[in-house]
């Protein structure tokens, strides 16, 4: 895998909690790392709010890309 490979790029933008949540458990359930950039953190169990973000971006690997946009389409999700 190339540097270029593991570069985030964003497939949802969205603020709405649901769709995050629901976004989230499908890229888990295929094994597909995730990262939520913006909102709320929900790491660890602990809940970091950034007041100036309304929206969150799921972003994947670049490698993880079309898989990652193909899934989110699937489950009626629109991807970015």
């Amino acid at each position: 895998m190339g540097e270029d490979d593991s570069r985030l790029v964003t497939v949802l933008t969205t603020g709405d909690g649901r769709t995050i949540t629901f976004a989230s458990s499908i890229l888990k359930e295929a094994g597909i790392p995730y990262f939520e950039k913006g909102g709320v953190s929900r790491r660890l169990g602990l809940y970091l709010i950034n007041a100036s973000a309304r929206f969150v971006e799921i972003q994947v690997r670049a490698v993880d890309v079309a898989a990652a946009r193909k899934l989110l389409a699937e489950n009626e999700l629109k991807p970015d």
